[in-house]
């Protein structure tokens, strides 16, 4: 039997030597796919309005917290110091999450080159930077993943120094910096915990590596990353264990559900996530960990990759047995994980030269293609009226639009400033919205049973006797006026505002004046007093409705 092999015992590939490829080459070529990348981004920025989530939390973002409903809080405060240093407009709360990107690709290239060469690590950089998932939206977008891939990414490359070199210096240094980049990534969000656990996995599994847990080492680490977490859980204590529950009942499961049912649901699954990551780059990440695991990996390298990617990969693709499709971005920290594999795999193949240019540059064009055209119908519409029927139900990149035009509609209906009156969304989705449209001088409750951060924004009883200007996107097939007579006097239809893309009309926007507000909606509280309520929706699997006061109708 041979040994197992790692960085200990095996020297790195040389980059000189049959890769063809030094490292100062090398790093220019990195340099040329980040520039290419930025760019890229920083178009659609300035394009493309911000999406549902990312208006959200901009909105959420303006009152700082140690944590949030939905997620940890680091992606928030990048959010509000951007905003704070440049304003809400889209392009200057993206930046933050772009320049990480650049960061993020450059330690993905340090990463591999380190484990199998400098030719692997251009190859994976420049896989990740044509991938949906991680180049479009956690690479520009207002969303916690950013943050979450950037720390991931670091902490294996610290971890890579700390456990893989032989004469590495100072490893206990590096493993202090691991904890430290596991403790940005948990408190970006809670994907970091299965990283954590990999990297246990790997320390437990791998007989060269077991000698650590006798010492303090891996144990710092830990230590050092639920350290900087810390401010979540103590949020979390103090608000009900809301983050908690709110995660942890994502995923819906009932014996009830027939096999048919969760089989249609791993498939939906694993589907979304090759669409996301992009089915010519999620292949090689499937063959590639699949290829590791087949041969039971000897080399640490490929046995410490494979442990931090599993978790993730695994955990959100099996859950879809429960009966609901998982969302398809959940498993990407695994996939992340994988793309040095697919480097060192491309390097690998150097000699077959014609097929790798082919794939690589077919990814490219195909990636470059595909976001021009989502940005191109993001900012105009254009599928629409070129075929119909392919947005007949639902058009998903109305949800881009920036409600522009809200506040001088509201001011051509002489609503919005009225005397002891407050503004209100109908969903958490349509409170952001507004409230970033009507910007941060204007505080926007969320009346739903499903308020998500909003909750914690405004207390209601403030606002008992008041008046509120009811905002909705239209059509409403639920009926303003029927949903929220019970907690007011009485309802009345204002008038309608118009919303405009690229110069064609898109959807009304409904305005509802609510006289005198008289009863609570249902509101987060302490667990004691939380229904979780599971609801199957399109690639989502369900969220929270809190209901503390059954005697009133939940919106």
């Amino acid at each position: 039997m041979s040994p197992k092999r790692s960085l200990k015992t095996e020297s790195f590939p040389s980059p000189q030597a049959g890769w063809g490829l030094g490292g100062g080459e090398a790093k220019r070529y990195v340099l040329a796919i980040i520039a290419a990348g930025t760019l890229l981004r920083l178009v659609s920025a300035a394009t493309v309005g911000l999406g549902v989530d990312e208006t959200y939390m901009v909105v959420a973002s303006r009152q700082m917290s140690a944590g949030y409903f939905d997620h940890p809080p680091v992606a928030f405060w990048i959010a509000r110091a951007a905003a704070a240093i440049g304003g809400e407009h889209r392009v200057i709360v993206r930046l933050p999450f772009i320049a990480l990107f650049i960061g993020t690709t450059w330690l993905m290239y340090r990463l591999t080159a380190r484990l199998y060469g400098e030719r692997a690590g251009v190859w994976a950089a420049l896989a990740l930077n044509t991938s949906a998932v991680f180049a479009v939206s956690a690479g520009g977008w207002v969303l916690p993943d950013g943050p979450l891939d950037f720390g991931l990414v670091a902490a294996a490359y610290c971890l890579v120094r700390a456990t893989l070199e032989e004469h590495g210096r100072y490893p206990i240094a590096w493993w202090i910096a691991a904890g430290a980049c596991t403790g940005l990534a948990l408190l970006s969000k809670y994907h970091a915990a299965l990283f954590m656990l990999g990297v246990m996995a790997f320390l437990v599994i791998q007989p060269a590596q077991r000698h650590w847990l006798r010492r303090p080492e891996p144990y710092l680490f830990a230590s050092i990353a639920l350290l900087i977490f810390l401010p979540d859980v103590l949020w979390n204590a103090r608000h009900g264990w809301a983050s908690f529950a709110f995660q942890l009942g994502r995923s819906g499961v009932s014996s009830a559900i027939p096999l048919a049912t969760r089989l249609r649901a791993l498939g939906q699954t694993i589907a979304g996530q090759a669409t996301w990551v992009l089915p010519w780059i999620w292949v090689p990440l499937a063959v590639a960990l699949g290829r590791t695991i087949a041969k039971r990996p000897r080399d640490d390298r490929d046995w410490l990759l494979l442990c931090l990617a599993a978790g993730p990969i695994i955990i959100f693709t099996v859950v879809a047995l429960g009966g609901l499709p998982a969302l398809p971005h959940w498993a990407a920290p695994g996939y992340l994980m994988a793309f040095p594999l697919v480097g060192a795999a491309a390097a690998a193949a150097a000699e077959d030269a014609r097929a790798l240019r082919r794939w690589l540059a077919g990814s490219a064009v195909a990636f470059v293609g595909l976001v021009a055209v989502l940005m191109s119908a993001a900012a105009t519409g254009w599928p629409a009226r070129l075929v119909p029927a392919l947005v007949r139900r639902h058009d998903p990149t109305v949800e881009l639009l920036d409600w522009s035009e809200l506040p001088r509609g509201l001011d051509s209906l002489h609503v919005l400033h009225r005397p002891n009156t407050f503004v209100a969304g109908t969903s958490w989705i349509q409170a952001s919205k507004v409230a970033y449209a009507l910007g941060p001088g204007v505080h926007v409750l969320c009346l739903t049973a499903d308020p998500r951060h909003f909750g914690f924004l405004e207390d209601e009883r403030r606002y008992i006797g008041r008046d509120a200007l009811i905002i909705t996107r239209l059509p409403d097939s639920r009926g303003v006026v029927t949903r929220y007579g019970p907690y007011f006097d009485r309802v009345e239809d204002v008038g309608r505002i118009p919303i405009y893309r690229f110069g064609h009309h898109e959807f009304d926007v409904g305005v509802y004046l609510a006289h005198d507000f008289r009863a609570l909606t249902p509101q987060p509280a302490l667990p004691s007093a939380v229904r979780v309520a599971v609801a199957p929706r399109a690639f989502d699997a369900g969220y929270l409705l809190f209901d503390t006061n059954p005697g009133n109708p939940t919106p």
